[in-house]
C-alpha cells in the first residue's frame, strides 16, 4: 500500500485547548524518559516512519470524516422529521417518523462516538479537546425527569436556554426522552414539582405532545450545530496538526503523541463499552450505586445492543484506518506490521471480528438480555475484553503509548 497521501487540508490557526488535568501512565518500553520530545527508537526506521506519517495523515480523511459525514446527514434528516413533528403539534404519526430518524441518527453517532479525538474529546483530557461529545450525547449522564421538567415549564422558550442548561438537558439522549416517553407520562417522582403542583396534568395530552415536539425540534437543531462544531475544529486546523505531529505541529511535538491521541479515542471500547455499557449491568464494575443492573443505555428506545454493534464499526474504522472511495487508509494495524508485530496485528483483527460476532448474537437490548440470554451478554463482554486487553497491554508496550489514566489501573 502506498502510504504517501496528498495534503488535503488548508493551513490554520492553532487550537490551544491542551489537556490540563489528566495524568497518564507510560508503559511503553521504547521511550527515552529523560525527554518529552524524543521519538521512540522504532520511529527511526524508514518503513515505520512512512506508516506513522500515513496513519496521522489518514485518520481524518479516511476514518473520521466519513463517519462524521454520515452523522451529519442523519442529523439533518432528523431535523426535518422533528420540524414536521413540531409543525403538526405533536401528532403521533409524525412522532413515529421522528423516532425512526432518531434511530438512524443515533446509529451514525454511535459509530462516531468512538472517535473522540480532538474537538469531540474531553477538554480536560485531550489535546485540542472541546468536549463536544458530551453536548451531543452525554450518556451515562442523563436525566429524563429534567427533560420532562423543561418540557412542562417550557424552559426551552427562553433565549438563553442553552447558555444555562447542563449536558443532561439536551442532546440525543434528551431527544430520546421526548420521542420515546409514553404519551402523557413523565419520569419524575410524585414529589416532583410538576406532579405535586399539577402543572404536568394541566398541560393536557395535546399540550404535552406539542411541548415535547417543540423541544424535540430545538434539540435536533442543537445536534446539527454541534456536529458542525466538530467539523469546524478538524477542518479549521486540527487535521493539519495531527497530520504534522512531530514535524512542525504545535499541538504534538512528536509523532507518537499524535498516535497516542488516536489510541486514546480507541479506549472508548474499554472505558465505555466494556466497563459501562456491559460491565455495569453485568455487575462487573462499580457504578456508584448498590445496584447497577439498571444502568443501561437507551432504555426507552430499546436499542442498546445496536449501539454496541455501531461502536465496534467505529472502532474498526479508527483502528484500521478507514476507507474513502474504495481506498483504504493507514491505521494502527499497518503501524504494528511496520514494527515487525504482524502476529499481534492479526491477533487484534481476529479479536475484533470475534467481538463483532459476540455482539451480533445479542438479539435483545442489554437490559432484556440480562434475563433472556445472560450467556450471550457474558460472551460479548469477554470478547470485547479480549480485544481491549491487547490494546491496553501488548499494543501499548510495542508502540510506546501511554494508557489513559481512567483505564491504567483497570485489571478486569
Amino acid at each position: 500500500m502506498n502510504v504517501e497521501k496528498p495534503n488535503r487540508f488548508s493551513s490554520w490557526q492553532v487550537l490551544s485547548a491542551i489537556a490540563l488535568g489528566t495524568f497518564v501512565i507510560e508503559i511503553g518500553c521504547a521511550v527515552d524518559k529523560d525527554s518529552t520530545n524524543t521519538e521512540p527508537v522504532y520511529a527511526d526506521e524508514p518503513e515505520v516512519r512512512d506508516a506513522l506519517t500515513g496513519m496521522l495523515a489518514d485518520a481524518w480523511p479516511f476514518a473520521i470524516d466519513p463517519s462524521l459525514t454520515r452523522a451529519e446527514t442523519a442529523a439533518a434528516s432528523l431535523k426535518v422529521a422533528t420540524e414536521a413533528w413540531s409543525a403538526s403539534g405533536g401528532s403521533e404519526d409524525t412522532r413515529l417518523a421522528a423516532q425512526d430518524a432518531w434511530v438512524d441518527a443515533m446509529t451514525a453517532w454511535q459509530e462516531l462516538e468512538v472517535m473522540q479525538v480532538g474537538p469531540a474529546a474531553s477538554a480536560l483530557k485531550a489535546a485540542a479537546g472541546e468536549s463536544i461529545r458530551d453536548d451531543i450525547y452525554s450518556w451515562p449522564t442523563v436525566n429524563a425527569c429534567r427533560i420532562d421538567q423543561i418540557t412542562c415549564r417550557k424552559e426551552y422558550e427562553e433565549d438563553d436556554f442553552f447558555d444555562d442548561a447542563i449536558i443532561n438537558s439536551y442532546g440525543l439522549d434528551g431527544l430520546e426522552t421526548v420521542l420515546f416517553s409514553e404519551p402523557n407520562e413523565n419520569s419524575c417522582s410524585s414529589n416532583s414539582g410538576i406532579n405535586r403542583e399539577g402543572t404536568w396534568n394541566a398541560l393536557g395530552a395535546d399540550g404535552i405532545a406539542a411541548a415535547r415536539a417543540e423541544l424535540g425540534d430545538l434539540l435536533a437543531q442543537r445536534v446539527v450545530d454541534d456536529l458542525e462544531r466538530i467539523r469546524d475544529g478538524w477542518e479549521g486546523g486540527f487535521a493539519d496538526e495531527l497530520a504534522s505531529a512531530g514535524d512542525g505541529s504545535t499541538v504534538f511535538d512528536t509523532s507518537v503523541k499524535g498516535v497516542n491521541a488516536i489510541y486514546d479515542g480507541l479506549f472508548y471500547l474499554e472505558t465505555f463499552v466494556k466497563d459501562r455499557k456491559l460491565g455495569w449491568p453485568l455487575g462487573l464494575r462499580a457504578c456508584g450505586e448498590e445496584d447497577c443492573t439498571d444502568k443501561v443505555e437507551s432504555v426507552m428506545a430499546g436499542k442498546s445492543n445496536e449501539w454496541l454493534a455501531a461502536n465496534l464499526v467505529g472502532f474498526r474504522a479508527l483502528y484500521s484506518g478507514g476507507e474513502l472511495d474504495g481506498e483504504e487508509g493507514i491505521g494502527m494495524h499497518e503501524l504494528l506490521v511496520s514494527v515487525d508485530e504482524e502476529s499481534l496485528a492479526e491477533d487484534a483483527l481476529a479479536k475484533l471480528e470475534a467481538a463483532d460476532v459476540a455482539v451480533a448474537n445479542l438479539t435483545d437490548p442489554v437490559n432484556d438480555s440480562l434475563t433472556t440470554d445472560p450467556d450471550a451478554l457474558d460472551a460479548a463482554h469477554a470478547a470485547v475484553k479480549a480485544l481491549t486487553d491487547l490494546l491496553k497491554v501488548d499494543i501499548a508496550t510495542v508502540l510506546a503509548l501511554e494508557v489513559p489514566a481512567e483505564a491504567a489501573g483497570d485489571n478486569d
